[in-house]
């Protein structure tokens, strides 16, 4: 280690503590990992054959950053800022938009920088972290009026990050409105990488789309939050967030690709390409700050000056350290500085590592980037695992697996970008599908790796503040004091050791002359590459083909409604969009195939937000034939961006549907039963049944088989079809996702499914579905699945009638084995008392006959078997 990396201690030593940060766990991990990171060094420097000019030049150095950064303190304390009084009242507030994060539950979620007027006259700003309506789409830059009282920020540790980061209060908008948008260079980027992503979405279906857009431009609000957990779980969170790791990764792979030009000529390269990803992913201060420790290293190597790189990074560290102390307890600030390091100390020897075990067969660039992963992963790791209390156990592997794709996948998705942004501009929408291709399947693959590994189990343990600082310290102690003990007990003279590494360099060099390739072999990669995408194409379109079955899906959109019907000819019909838009575009695009967004008929069967909310950005991304709806206005904020989608120039034809319409697709034919015509006023009486029950209800029919979709009507409006006579079906989409004012007896008992399924959302504030619904639905004889505890169900009728029933969701667990019923006695203390809470808490016993049956959870492997009790109805 150089003495500008004992410069560098010494100011980190003086900035913990001097009280620069409140919480010490993650500072003292940081300070325990830089000096790990340069243990060997410290052995040198303690060797005896060394000058003591040379080890006094290294204590002076800790002695100078550390007081540099005292002096500091003395002068002026540092800190984040004091927290002003949050004022009373609702609003509304002019805000400027600071930053987005991915969306929750279909509302935005921003941080706010809000505008108070002063009694001097002065502006004071106040920072906000918000949670804001879906519509209108915000973005950074903006300025928006938003109405909502401010609260204190809450207790616990999500608070105490709020706090670390300057936010002073938060804020759960009930209004929102975009007045205008900032002007000047920094807004006119941000505009060109929201445009950025919209190309990309044009080009790549979700949740890849959001994934290459967070992986190429930084936009993290457009990952999918499922996605991102996953990528979390199995330790790979760094590819989706823009930091030293990712910055690393771009300009190795630009350095090794540059591999013919000269060093200046690379430098140059290099330089440009990692400037142009800094401004491209937003150049946030931790984007800058990593952009350039990592270039300092990484420049410093390719001008063949790898000794000086060290001394850049210690002299960053300790001027930033000098200017902010503070800086010290910011975990971005920590990994930034950690990962270069590790890159500098580990990387070169862990790309000769490589080399040799791959035997001169592993590429350059792929050696590269693979050690560059494992050196900032490694160095990381203490700071991550105190600070996060995160250890994730698969993380090496997944990485090891997904870093040879984040490259290509990033070069695809360059070209996706090329050609959603010529689809966008007018061109042929074709261009973008084409041009999306390898990077969807790349994506594709690398998300489908973290998906398993995240599904691993135990595949990340959460530890408790003390335990995690603990492990975090011993699992940076340890390896170094093995090292530092090897190196103290082998050690000698300088000079010897100087030829004794030059003598395995040499031995561990491929000898001269060597044929590292045979003639042929890049023609051969080639062919046997372009046959591998041929057969992947041929898979991924046999797997989309149509077969004359008709699928209805009840899509998993949360508290809401969203049907996917497809043709047996390959007509698509969807009937609502759920309340959160992204979940629907990562449903629809799991399941269409990705050269085809196309729907055919889009119905909206009353306009309350959980049932549009999701159309509007629908639009947007999907052709759509032909709209239907009933003719009412809706009253919420999705409905108005619906409306204003339609209104415009060029979209689909749409018009209102009523009592006796006929609709066809494909094979299909459909009768709507309800609203009868003048039913529908163009304003809602109210926000709640009044909408409800001007619901659009269908009947369907296909093979000889029935499926009724009955919207939101509730229990003034399903009593009226049963008495106008309605035929047993086959398939029930339950009314009012399952609440206990729809789904009457008298309607029941007419209709007698076989099959019903309730869209609800896992854990929805209204008690959706009720339990007495379920009750009726069960004592009809029906099969009733759930998509808040399946997932989305899908129901396949073949040609000849046969009904395929899958749920096939997250939540899914697959029943194995004789399922029989039980009735229990009246008495229910003759019952175990837990399985009375399991069913149900309130009343204390169970509502009627109980299933038991013999389950396996997936994942859980061969062998493991266990039983319980759940009600029979689901």
């Amino acid at each position: 280690m150089s003495r500008s990396g004992w410069l560098a201690i010494g100011a980190v030593v003086a900035a913990l503590g001097g009280g620069a940060i409140g919480a010490p766990a993650g500072g003292a991990a940081f300070l325990v990992a830089i000096i790990a990171v340069g243990a060997a060094a410290l052995a040198r420097r303690l060797d005896p054959s060394e000058p003591a000019s040379r080890r006094a030049r290294v204590v002076l150095a800790f002695v100078v950053g550390g007081g540099a950064v005292l002096i500091r303190l003395s002068v002026a304390p540092s800190g984040p800022p004091s927290t002003n009084a949050l004022p009373d009242g609702r609003g509304p507030w002019r805000a400027t938009v600071e930053t987005r994060s991915p969306d929750r539950d279909g509302q935005q979620v921003a941080t706010l920088r809000i505008d108070l007027p002063s009694p001097t006259g002065s502006t004071a700003t106040l920072l906000v972290a918000s949670t804001l309506p879906r519509y209108p789409t915000i973005a950074p830059s903006q300025i928006v009026s938003v109405g909502g009282p401010l609260q204190p920020i809450p207790a616990g540790p999500y608070g105490d990050y709020l706090r670390r980061i300057g936010v002073e209060g938060t804020l759960r908008a009930s209004s929102m409105a975009v007045t205008a948008a900032l002007d000047g260079p920094g807004p006119a980027l941000e505009r060109l990488r929201q445009a950025a992503g919209d190309a990309l979405a044009a080009a790549i279906p979700e949740p890849e789309a959001g994934l290459a857009a967070g992986i190429m431009i930084g936009l993290r609000d457009r990952v999918d939050r499922d996605l991102a957990a996953d990528f979390t779980t199995a330790g790979a969170s760094h590819v989706v967030a823009i930091s030293g790791w990712n910055i690393a990764i771009v300009a190795a792979t630009v350095a090794a690709l540059a591999g013919r030009f000269g060093r200046r000529r690379r430098s140059i390269v290099l330089l440009v390409a990692i400037v142009a990803y800094v401004l491209f992913a937003g150049s946030s201060a931790s984007v800058v700050r990593a952009a350039a420790m990592a270039g300092v290293v990484l420049l410093a190597r390719e001008t063949g000056r790898a000794g000086r790189a060290t001394a850049a990074l210690g002299w960053a560290v300790a001027i930033l350290l000098v200017v902010e102390p503070a800086l010290v307890g910011d975990a971005g600030f920590q990994l930034s500085t950690l990962a270069t390091a590790g890159i500098l100390a580990w990387t070169t020897g862990l790309d000769r590592r490589l080399r040799q075990l791959g035997g001169g067969r592993i590429p350059g660039w792929l050696a590269e980037s693979l050690s560059v992963s494992l050196a900032a992963q490694a160095a990381t790791l203490p700071v991550v695992l105190a600070t996060f209390g995160r250890l994730s156990i698969v993380a090496p592997l997944v990485n090891l697996a997904i870093v040879p794709l984040v490259a290509p996948a990033m070069a695809a998705a360059l070209l996706a970008l090329a050609g959603g942004a010529i689809a966008l501009l007018g061109g042929p929408p074709g261009i973008g599908t084409v041009a999306g291709l390898p990077a969807w399947g790349l994506l594709t693959a690398l998300s489908t790796i973290v998906r398993i590994g995240a599904g691993v189990p135990f595949a990340s343990l959460t530890l408790a503040p003390p335990i995690a600082t603990a492990a975090a310290i011993a699992i940076t102690v340890v390896p170094a004091a093995v090292v530092f003990g090897w190196r103290w007990r082998r050690r000698g003279p300088a000079p010897a050791r100087q030829a004794v590494a030059r003598s395995a360099r040499v031995a561990a060099a491929p000898a001269a002359g060597r044929p590292t390739a045979t003639a042929g072999a890049g023609g051969y990669r080639i062919a046997v590459a372009s046959l591998a995408l041929a057969v992947a194409a041929l898979a991924l379109v046999a797997a989309h083909r149509t077969d004359g079955t008709t699928r209805i899906t009840v899509l998993d959109v949360g508290q809401g409604d969203s049907i996917l019907v497809e043709g047996g000819g390959g007509g698509r019909m969807l009937i609502d969009g759920g309340p959160d838009p992204d979940r629907l575009l990562v449903e629809l695009d799991r399941r269409l195939p990705p050269w085809d967004r196309r729907i055919d008929i889009l119905i909206l069967t009353h306009p309350h937000e959980d049932h549009v909310a999701g159309l509007p950005i629908l639009l947007g991304r999907y052709q759509v034939g032909r709209i239907y709806e009933t003719g009412m206005r809706g009253p919420g904020p999705g409905y108005g961006a619906f409306a204003k989608a339609l209104g415009g120039a060029g979209g689909p034809p749409h018009a209102t549907l009523s009592t006796g319409a006929r609709i066809s697709l494909d094979d299909i034919r459909f009768r709507v039963l309800w609203p009868d015509p003048g039913r529908v006023p163009r304003e809602p009486p109210d926000a709640g049944r009044g909408i409800n029950d001007v619901s659009i209800v269908l009947l369907g029919e296909v093979a000889g088989r029935r499926f009724l979709l009955t919207g939101d009507v509730e229990d003034d409006v399903d009593p009226l079809l049963a008495q106008r006579g309605l035929p047993p079906i086959d398939i029930l989409k339950v009314a009012h996702h399952g609440s206990a004012t729809a789904s009457t007896p008298a309607f029941l008992d007419a209709v007698r499914p076989r099959v019903a399924i309730v869209s609800a959302g896992a854990g929805n504030p209204y008690g959706h579905p009720a339990r007495s619904t379920i009750q009726r639905l069960a004592a009809t004889g029906a099969r009733v699945l759930r998509t808040d505890t399946e997932g989305s169900v899908a129901v396949a009728i073949a040609p000849d009638g046969t009904i395929e029933v899958d749920s096939s969701g997250a939540r899914k667990v697959a029943l194995e084995g004789t399922v029989r019923a039980w009735t229990p006695p009246a008495d229910s203390l003759a019952r175990p008392a837990a399985l009375d809470r399991a069913v149900d808490p309130a009343a204390g016993r169970p509502p009627g006959p109980i299933t038991v049956a013999t389950a396996r959870l997936p994942g859980s492997g061969p062998g493991v078997r266990f039983s319980c009790g759940i009600p029979s109805s689901g």
